[in-house]
């Protein structure tokens, strides 16, 4: 019978449009990452937004009440740097520079990745593109549901840049003329090369490559996807030539420069941890407590990739505190995009993206109840 009704309450919110009406939530626990949690807690919801968070709220007239009984009550969960909805390729594999791909027109809105991302308890994700270019192009923050104009929180938000053998891959001096392999560049030397001669050009007084010249004057966040030691040692000397705001994406060996990383103040996305360590992408060395290593440096970091809740969990059972994991995957990468005053956070103001755990977020049996984006239930167990 409780189930039933507790089905009734969920099919019910999940049928009202968006905005329509106030909500109010009653968990057992609401892990708020804007200070104290809070047991037990609620949550009211009012046109798309966080309207009061307290341990008890007066319910208003009207509203709508949805008692979660032991249920846990999370922020949204960010993936800040996915590769997830593109149609038709994540690359222009013709050239090797193209900052002003915007990865926007590209995206899929019907796709289903998005539908798993919603039942992965992901409310927000920047998607990236791909890493064939040295210099890819411009990344979207996108809601996962929604109206399509309502679903992009920024159309063009980070200029990707790839410093790594992936431009390289497959291109050779000595292929047919006519082939869009026989190309620059055809190593790491060459990627380092292009890289610093069209931030070069950039700073030029006629340059007109406003993209870069955003990125070069601190107007425009930078990614570098970089795996290795040695290319994030190159990335780290790019940033002290042509100063930037930068972010390593990837970092399978952002453990072997640590020091420098923390020193520099350069954050990092870390890419899904591989489940046997010393065996990663590009013959990377890695380590399971790779974000345990990073929090202990004090170097900025978020989880990525997919399936955030289950990385969190690996990253708690090899060394990271708990607190910090939860971070790591609702408001540490809601800061490092810049939109920390919108999600990551259960906090007044706040778009409503909430997601509901039958239990504790770390005991492996819990699971994932339902998904709310601005206030609307998106996905339900």
């Amino acid at each position: 019978m409780r189930f039933r009704r507790y089905a009734f309450l969920m099919l019910m919110a999940s049928c009202v449009p968006a905005w329509a009406d106030e909500i109010v939530i009653k968990a057992a626990r609401v892990y708020t990452q804007d200070g104290a949690t809070l047991v037990p807690g609620a949550v009211r919801i009012k046109d798309g937004k966080i309207a009061e968070v307290a341990a008890t709220i007066t319910v208003p007239a009207g509203a709508k009440v949805i008692d979660l009984g032991n249920g846990v009550l999370l922020p949204g969960l960010i993936d800040a740097h996915s590769g997830i909805a593109i149609e038709g390729g994540a690359s222009e594999s013709t050239l090797e520079v193209t900052p002003k791909i915007r990865i926007v027109n590209s995206i899929d809105w019907s796709s289903l990745a998005f539908r798993q991302a919603r039942s992965d308890g992901i409310t927000s994700t920047c998607i990236v593109p791909g890493t064939d270019n040295v210099i890819a192009g411009l990344s979207c923050v996108v809601k996962t549901a929604g109206d399509r104009p309502q679903r992009i929180m920024k159309a063009d938000h980070s200029l990707v840049i790839t410093l790594a053998s992936d431009p390289g891959s497959g291109n050779s001096s000595r292929n047919r003329p006519d082939s869009i392999y026989t190309r620059l560049p055809t190593n790491r030397m060459g990627v380092v090369w292009i890289l610093r001669n069209e931030f070069g050009r950039a700073r030029e007084p006629r340059s007109a490559d406003s993209i870069l010249q955003e990125s070069l004057a601190g107007k425009r966040p930078v990614v570098c996807v970089s795996r290795s030691e040695s290319d994030i040692t190159a990335a780290l000397r790019l940033r002290k030539e042509y100063p930037m705001t930068m972010t390593i994406a990837g970092a399978h060996e952002a453990y072997k420069v640590r020091k420098e990383l923390s020193a520099e103040k350069t954050p990092v996305y870390l890419a899904p941890i591989v489940g046997t360590a010393g065996n990663g992408p590009e013959s990377t060395e890695t380590i399971l407590n790779l974000a345990g290593v990073m929090h202990d440096a004090g170097v900025p970091f978020a989880l990525t990739g997919g399936k955030l809740l289950d990385q969190a969990r690996l990253a708690v059972r090899f060394g990271l505190p708990k607190d910090v994991a939860l971070a790591a995957i609702t408001a540490a990468p809601a800061k490092l995009l810049g939109l920390e005053t919108r999600i990551g956070r259960i906090a007044v103001g706040s778009d409503a993206d909430l997601i509901v755990l039958s239990g504790d977020p770390f005991e492996l049996s819990t699971t994932i109840r339902w998904t709310m984006i601005d206030g609307v239930i998106r996905a339900e167990e």
